[in-house]
């Protein structure tokens, strides 16, 4: 299995996103199975930031890749929640938990 992670720092906003999503096709150009974008060093994420994540989300499983976010933050947990989208995505507390998820598949 094939697994692949991003890890964004500072902020993910319209100043961001486009390299962002630069970096997150060429990670999905590699066709790995599972991409993980852990969200630890994150400090803060707009509306742009939710757009690049939904198109890296799409760009995955468009490829049949599995998608994931791990070590996100309160107020990236609130903003989820707020726009109706952590459903969208597979959210685990920490990497730790990330990994012992793949050990049941």
């Amino acid at each position: 299995m094939r697994i692949e992670v991003m890890q964004p720092t500072g902020h993910l906003n319209a100043t961001s996103t486009n390299y962002f999503r630069q970096q997150a096709s060429h990670v999905l150009d590699r066709k790995p199975d599972v991409l993980l974008i852990d969200l630890k060093h994150l400090k803060q994420m707009d509306s742009s930031g939710l757009g690049a994540l939904i198109f890296a989300l799409r760009s995955a499983k468009a490829i049949g890749c599995r998608f994931a976010l791990c070590s996100i933050s309160e107020y990236i947990d609130f903003l989820l929640e707020a726009t109706s989208m952590k459903t969208l995505f597979d959210v685990f507390e920490n990497r730790s938990q990330f990994e012992h998820s793949l050990k049941k598949v």
